[in-house]
């Protein structure tokens, strides 16, 4: 699998959390700080992840860093 595989497969993941939680991409952005055009890119799976945005993508999803990367 390679990477850009990986980051596609991740951003179909917090897509989906981002849904389950019932919140916009602009939701995400105000509540969180992130630049609209930076999360975008997470989700369209174009951004390779940071470990430390790991982390605060998991808190904003309120899920632990094993439920994130689950099935990614």
């Amino acid at each position: 699998m390679t990477a850009h595989t990986l980051q596609i497969r991740f951003g179909r993941r917090c897509r989906a959390l981002r849904r389950r939680r019932k919140f916009s991409q602009m939701d995400m952005v105000r509540l969180h700080g992130w630049e609209l055009s930076h999360y975008q890119r997470i989700e369209r799976g174009d951004l390779d992840v940071k470990l430390s945005t790991l982390g605060r993508l998991a808190e904003a999803f309120k899920v632990s860093l094993e439920t994130l990367m689950r099935g990614v």
